[in-house]
């Protein structure tokens, strides 16, 4: 079983959660907008620079260009973030160029004193149509033999490898380094060596030697000891992690209710000719 999987249901964590401090903030500012807010259509305006500043980073970090799905994506989301910053500012709130971050802070405590919870039947229906996300992949433990010699195999030497001689063994004839790889996943392998090599890895039975796979170190030779197979654990055994999952979702369904609902009272203007400073 995994970590999260045996982890308790911690109210801290999740209030530590960056998402859960914009929510926070959002909370706050829904609720004194429903008390204060005129009927008059408000105007907010935003720089095209800024929202083009925002779509550059995003490609940057990707490394490939963002399709139109996805910078309207980003657009929206800016226009949403400046709306709640807007808003902030006309309650009266701290104004400043950290006002995200300080805001969020100051309504931590706020919405982690008034989490919403699940009902049982909520959770079950949440876990069955999401069952998915819970899937542990296949996992195998490997004893690692690297040769620091990268020389043709001798006779010898291959024979070994071919009758699944215990690595130890091996390594007392020849020069070379050992090691352990406990429950490492397919994307695990793929990651340290290459997706061809992780594949021969997971096609092979247990004692079973697969390589070589050269380097600068020399030649890994990987050998199967044990495999757990792909399982989706039952949800008493999670509960605690797709109770936090439900809360995630439902407060971001939430919060876009609330903001669809701000924007109803705004007219946007998007200033196509301002200079990214």
């Amino acid at each position: 079983m995994t970590q999260d999987q045996n982890s308790k249901f911690d109210y801290k964590k999740l209030a530590q959660e960056p998402t859960i401090h914009f929510l926070g903030l959002a909370v706050v500012i829904f609720a004194l907008f429903e008390i204060s807010a005129p009927g008059d259509i408000k105007q907010l305006e935003v720089n095209r620079s800024e929202i083009n500043a925002r779509i550059l980073l995003q490609e940057i970090t990707s490394g490939e260009a963002a399709t139109e799905q996805q910078r309207r994506a980003i657009e929206f989301a800016y226009v949403e973030e400046q709306l709640l910053v807007k808003e902030a500012q006309e309650l009266g709130l701290d104004n400043d160029a950290r006002i995200d971050d300080m805001l969020a802070q100051k309504m931590c405590h706020v919405l982690s004193g008034d989490l919403i919870q699940p009902t049982d039947e909520e959770l079950e229906q949440f876990y069955q149509t999401n069952i998915e996300r819970y899937r542990v992949a296949p996992r195998l433990t490997l004893d690692e033999l690297v040769l620091n010699d990268s020389s043709e195999l001798s006779d010898e030497l291959a024979r070994l490898f071919a009758a699944g001689t215990n690595m130890d063994e091996i390594a007392g004839q020849v020069d070379s380094s050992t090691g352990v790889l406990p429950r490492v996943t397919q994307t695990d392998i793929a990651n340290i060596f290459d997706i061809e090599f992780s594949r021969q890895v997971f096609s092979a039975q247990i004692d079973e030697w697969v390589g070589a796979f050269s380097s600068n170190r020399g030649q890994h030779w990987l050998q199967l000891k044990s495999k757990t197979e792909a399982l989706i654990p039952e949800l008493s055994e999670i509960a605690d992690r797709v109770r936090l999952d439900w809360i995630a979702l439902e407060e971001e369904n939430r919060l876009q209710i609330e903001i669809d609902k701000l924007l109803e009272s705004y007219s946007i203007l998007i200033n196509e000719d301002a200079e990214l400073l």
